[in-house]
């Protein structure tokens, strides 16, 4: 019986796309073969492998074979589907990071589906199969440790990459992503950048103070008893403690960055 693969957007969604120029050679190499080599994976008739070889063995009216994995949930296809573009050696650090960050939400996702069928059988007698940690600090620890295991980058690298994606514009995220600029050189970039920022905010803030300085105002021959020098300078005070509070803010992550960063 011949089974026409469907596709799923979500578990699409969950594999790295191609580049032109890949996806070009595979459609070249499946022509010249006039086959393809490589089976379509299935789930319950659903493709979780070969996407692009389905599409092009369609197209050119190219016969491909399938093979259906008895996976036992949606869940355990994803994890299946996250674990086989991990193993491929043509992804960027970057993309292997994202990939591992899926997985480690959908394993915790599944794990807490089984606590709550847990905790029913917990109240019929049943064994607590999962037990709460009482530090949310631990977790993030074991969680941390799952994800850079599963996308082969040290700690110090994971780092760098959340770092990259809360806080770098979207050029350099993308630069990362593609495997364009590494991650470590993107970091340095990023730190240098914050210090700029950093330094912009510092003369922003001088400025402020001394625009509000009755000395100065009264050299420069302002009246200062005035109500409108007075309006002013409550304004430009309540903007300048708005600075103060953002610069100490950029001042600590930038601190905890240096002094912090994994290994």
């Amino acid at each position: 019986m011949f089974i026409i693969p469907q596709v799923d957007p979500e578990f699409k969604s969950l594999i790295p796309p191609l580049s032109q120029e890949e996806r070009e050679q595979l459609e070249q190499n499946i022509l010249q073969a006039g086959k393809c080599h490589d089976a379509i994976i299935l789930w319950g008739g659903i493709i979780i492998d070969g996407h692009n070889r389905y599409e092009i063995c369609v197209k050119h009216g190219i016969e491909f074979e399938v093979v259906d994995l008895p996976l036992t949930s949606r869940e355990e296809a994803k994890v299946w589907i996250l674990d086989n573009q991990l193993g491929r050696r043509n992804l960027s650090a970057a993309a292997k990071i994202e990939l591992a960050l899926v997985k480690a939400e959908t394993l915790r996702e599944k794990a807490r589906a089984k606590q709550s069928d847990a905790g029913k059988a917990r109240k019929k007698g049943g064994e607590k199969l999962f037990p709460k940690l009482t530090k949310p600090e631990i977790e993030s620890i074991y969680v941390h440790e799952a994800i850079t295991g599963g996308a082969g980058v040290s700690r110090g690298t994971l780092y760098s990459y959340l770092q990259i994606k809360e806080h770098g514009s979207p050029e350099l995220l993308a630069k990362v992503q593609s495997g364009e600029m590494k991650i470590g050189t993107a970091h340095k970039l990023l730190t240098k950048e914050i210090l700029k920022q950093l330094k912009r905010v510092d003369e922003m803030y001088k400025f402020i103070e001394a625009a509000i300085s009755e000395e100065i105002a009264r050299r420069n021959g302002v009246d200062v008893s005035t109500p409108a020098f007075k309006e002013n300078k409550q304004a430009i005070q309540a903007r300048l403690a708005q600075l103060t509070v953002t610069l100490e803010e950029l001042m600590a992550k930038l601190k905890d960055r240096i002094a912090n960063k994994p290994a």
